[in-house]
């Protein structure tokens, strides 16, 4: 039991050295930025703890956490899987799920998908693409109108593109985007679609968009900050468990 307690210690340092560098490079704004600087200290006080614990207390603490540990790497295992897929070629259509525009343009997590987007239509001649996302309250524009004013700037043409600026979620940003589909004289669930996001967010779009009526999803990703990578899968993982208790 030494050994796991050194192993705790050590991996609650590293975790909370990590939770800083995500607060400086992402800043405080939502509950699940702390995440990593919580979990450290938590390990790191739990190490203590378990100096002068009983050995049966300290194995049912063990077992808990393994038992934590590998749900989480099963189902991220999963979630990664997806992130190294290579989409089919020739898609009927190109589904970018929207991240946030800033003044300058779009931020550097959605240029990276719209630059995915890019190298996909550039490849693909006859895929039109549907750029997704609402207005926020702190940004300048649409992300769907950002994410197609950048890519007609690239030299995409603007009749391959269309905008779907309503949608404020992932099962918004496929659900409308289905209704434009099938204004546009297409089955979803006939067709081939290619759903863009980030790397970490492949496996959990594919899986809204299968529920909620497409036939033929796969997935090509981007990423901004991979320093970010580990923070962002560990919130995917909620959000995918969280998402199979809706979609269920």
């Amino acid at each position: 039991m030494e050994t796991v307690r050194k192993i705790f210690l050590c991996a609650g340092i590293i975790f909370a050295v990590y939770g800083l560098i995500v607060l400086s490079l992402i800043g405080p704004g939502r509950f699940f930025n702390y995440f990593y600087l919580v979990s450290g200290i938590f390990l790191i006080v739990i190490s203590k703890l378990m100096e002068g614990m009983s050995d049966p207390l300290k194995k049912a603490i063990v077992s808990v956490i393994m038992i934590a540990v590998a749900v989480f790497v099963l189902l991220e295992i999963r979630i990664i899987s997806f992130a190294v897929k290579e989409p089919d070629k020739n898609a009927d259509y190109l589904i970018v799920l929207g991240s946030q525009m800033k003044d300058d343009g779009p931020s550097l997590d959605y240029k990276a998908r719209l630059d995915s987007a890019y190298e996909y239509l550039n490849e693909n001649k006859k895929t039109k693409v549907i750029t997704t996302g609402a207005q926020g309250r702190k940004e300048p524009l649409s992300e769907a109108q950002g994410g197609a004013d950048y890519l007609i700037q690239r030299g995409i043409d603007p009749l391959r593109i269309i905008i779907e600026d309503q949608s404020y979620d992932t099962k918004e940003n496929l659900g409308n985007a289905q209704k434009l589909i099938i204004k546009d004289g297409r089955d979803p669930k006939e067709i081939k679609v290619v759903v863009v996001s980030a790397f970490y967010h492949l496996y959990r779009a594919s899986y809204i968009a299968e529920k909620i009526g497409y036939g033929n999803v796969s997935c090509k990703g981007g990423c901004g900050l991979f320093v970010l990578l580990p923070h962002y899968y560990t919130r995917e993982f909620f959000a995918t468990v969280k998402e199979y208790l809706v979609l269920r």
